[in-house]
């Protein structure tokens, strides 16, 4: 039998990326509190758990969380059912989420205590970049450890990054980046608004900007970005925005311009939205 890799978190996206490291030969057993992706999964060969301790008993070696928040991801460990409780001393859990940086280290202490291994490794690259293994992962913990688990990011991944043997080091480093990406969206956004406040095509104002000092990743990729909603990739961003905030707070580091682009973001990208959408039934009147 092929290796076998737990997966859990099932989201936009964990199935591309449980897809991917099935499609490269390793077996993933997989959980999700929505089971109603199951069947598809199943098609692809992976094999679908009742359980967070049942993927935990049937991984060899590690076991991705890849779920949204703080709390999800220490029930997904320290749950009546969660990774722990299969007992599996010398597992490696891959937390691939994007948490606080001070949250993982505390994860990283509690884990150790219980016999089991943490790798930092949250990824950056969004839905597309999950569907074509192309994601950019940021990684820390044990060296050793962290090499064993290349395989599995190779998989996913195109660019995989070690930021040292602190667990959390790997979340500081993508909030860096999606602060910036924040910054960059917000910025992106106002652009726009601007250009559509002076009647100038969004697409041509698009492509001049891709060619111009004012590229981004965000320009590059706006049919993708634009379509981004507060419950899904837009409300993730806004909450690592939030996580930097916190972090900052904490250490009593001041980032005005984080905390302007989290008071913003949200609502910009509605107006912005909502402007198009106008001027679109405008076009659709007067023809």
């Amino acid at each position: 039998m092929d290796q076998s890799i737990g997966f859990v978190g099932l989201g936009e996206m964990g199935v591309p990326m449980a897809l991917n490291l099935q499609k490269s030969g390793f077996q993933v057993f997989a959980y999700d509190i929505n089971q109603s992706i199951y069947e598809k999964l199943r098609q692809k060969g992976i094999i679908c758990c009742d359980s967070i301790k049942e993927v935990a008993e049937n991984s060899d070696e590690a076991v991705i969380s890849m779920v949204r928040t703080a709390h999800q991801t220490e029930n997904v460990i320290f749950g009546e059912e969660g990774i722990a409780s299969a007992d599996k001393q010398g597992l490696t859990i891959i937390i691939m989420s994007t948490l606080e940086t001070t949250t993982v280290k505390e994860l990283d202490e509690k884990v150790e205590k219980m016999g089991l291994h943490l790798v930092d490794a949250p990824v950056s690259g969004g839905q597309f970049g999950a569907e074509a293994a192309t994601l950019s992962i940021m990684t820390a913990g044990a060296e050793d450890i962290v090499q064993k688990c290349n395989r599995y990011f190779q998989a996913m991944g195109k660019n995989i990054f070690y930021f040292g043997m602190e667990c959390g080091a790997g979340q500081s480093a993508k909030l860096a980046n999606n602060l910036i990406v924040g910054i960059n969206l917000t910025g992106t956004i106002e652009g726009l608004r601007f250009g559509q406040k002076y009647s100038l095509p969004k697409d041509e104002l698009l492509k001049l900007i891709s060619v111009s000092t004012g590229n981004s990743w965000v320009v590059n990729h706006w049919d993708e970005v634009s379509k981004w909603k507060p419950d899904g990739t837009l409300g993730v961003l806004y909450k690592d925005l939030m996580a930097v905030i916190m972090e900052c707070s904490k250490d009593q580091f001041s980032l005005p311009l984080g905390a302007l682009t989290s008071s913003l973001l949200i609502d910009s990208m509605k107006a912005l939205q909502k402007e198009l959408d106008e001027e679109l039934n405008r076009i659709s009147v007067n023809k």
